[in-house]
């Protein structure tokens, strides 16, 4: 199902980040939290001095009405809130090598 895949997703990013000696927050899946509402999956802290903010969506998932606000009020600031899919898109996304249009914060 559509949750069991986007926990994968979120267990291999956490997996790669931790490989890269990366330090990330990241929210629970199993209960609500108290996280602001519509905040990304994930903020990460890169290597030097990055910071990669990632929302996860399985294959056909999308973006609620309070992330869709989030993304916005965050790219009016100059930020990039990546949805990626797979972990490939996470990778390409804190690789610099997405392809146009892809993982680059489009839901």
């Amino acid at each position: 199902d559509l949750a069991s895949r986007e926990a994968e997703l979120h267990d291999a990013i956490m997996d790669d980040c931790a490989g890269r000696g990366w330090l990330f927050f990241h929210g629970s899946m199993a209960a609500r939290t108290h996280r602001t509402e519509g905040e990304p999956d994930f903020i990460i802290l890169g290597d030097g001095g990055r910071v990669f903010l990632v929302e996860c969506k399985a294959a056909k998932g999308k973006l609620s009405p309070a992330q869709l606000a989030v993304h916005r009020h965050a790219a009016k600031l100059g930020h990039t809130i990546a949805v990626v899919r797979t972990l490939a898109e996470f990778r390409a996304f804190v690789d610099g090598t997405e392809a146009e249009g892809n993982a680059k914060g489009k839901p």
